[in-house]
């Protein structure tokens, strides 16, 4: 946990730079070189998606070297199947990562809230068998309004302790809520903010019409209010940035990123 007041670390999410073509499937694998860049760039940690490359030793040991701590991990694995959240979480666990991150479907957040907060919290419980803490991160859906509560609250009243937040400020955006405000309520329960930016915005999550991302701090959603939140909240651990969709180099997207938020004093990274 950052101090309270503190500016707060920079990391970035790996699922920045997948590439189908290089590493087939969802093109997770594990990229030294970009790795290498991302480190150079002044960015302290990295967020994976399930263990980079399959091997957890190997991309500890890459890791290790470029000196850049896993903040937690996404999980592609069916997370509502016991066995298969728990093959995943044994390898988070060995990659050395703290925190095992999964996004709700949409439809049970609207329709079936009260049997997904069950799942969700017998997820976490595997989860804590392996030292890990689930987290929750958010698209559009969880600031649909549900019984005059936005979803994501109720999400957060009915986990109790069970589970963190993950605030991904750009989906909240599209969801027409204010990211600060979302912080500010959720108070000590967000661990870390996805920060991504956009000149336009989709009209919701998985609709069929392409948008594409830029540096942070480039476009239309403003980082500031929700980082100061997140600062005053005391709890937020990393700031994550992120791209779903990037034109040219992600690398290159995201090192502007790391600048436009140093320079604005809203993230720190490594002394160069």
């Amino acid at each position: 946990m950052a101090e309270r007041g503190s500016i707060l670390p920079l990391a970035v999410q790996l699922y920045t730079f997948r590439d189908p073509a290089r590493f087939g499937g969802s093109g997770m694998g594990l990229d030294a070189a970009t790795l290498r860049e991302i480190a150079d760039a002044g960015f302290l940690g990295v967020e994976t998606v399930d263990v980079p490359g399959g091997d957890p030793a190997v991309a500890r040991r890459v890791l290790d070297d470029l000196d850049l701590m896993v903040t937690s991990s996404h999980t592609w694995e069916r997370w509502t199947d016991p066995d298969a959240l728990r093959r995943g979480v044994d390898a988070l666990a060995e990659l050395g990562s703290p925190r095992v991150i999964v996004s709700p479907p949409a439809e049970e957040l609207r329709t079936s809230l009260p049997e997904l907060i069950d799942r969700l919290a017998a997820a976490s419980e595997i989860a804590g068998e392996r030292g890990l803490r689930l987290g929750i991160h958010n698209h559009d859906a969880e600031m649909a309004v549900v019984d005059g509560e936005l979803a994501i609250d109720r999400l957060a009243a009915g986990l109790g302790g069970a589970a963190d937040f993950q605030i991904d400020i750009f989906w909240a955006v599209v969801g027409h809520a204010d990211p600060a405000a979302v912080i500010a309520g959720l108070a000590e329960r967000v661990v870390s903010l996805h920060l991504k930016d956009g000149v336009a915005l989709p009209s919701r999550d998985q609709a069929d019409e392409p948008f594409v991302n830029v540096p942070v701090g480039s476009g239309v959603v403003d980082p500031g209010p929700a980082i100061a939140a997140a600062t005053t909240a005391g709890a937020v651990e990393w700031l994550i940035v992120e791209f779903d969709h990037v034109e040219g180099s992600p690398v290159e997207a995201t090192r502007a990123s790391l600048q436009n938020l140093v320079s604005r004093g809203l993230g720190r990274a490594r002394s160069t």
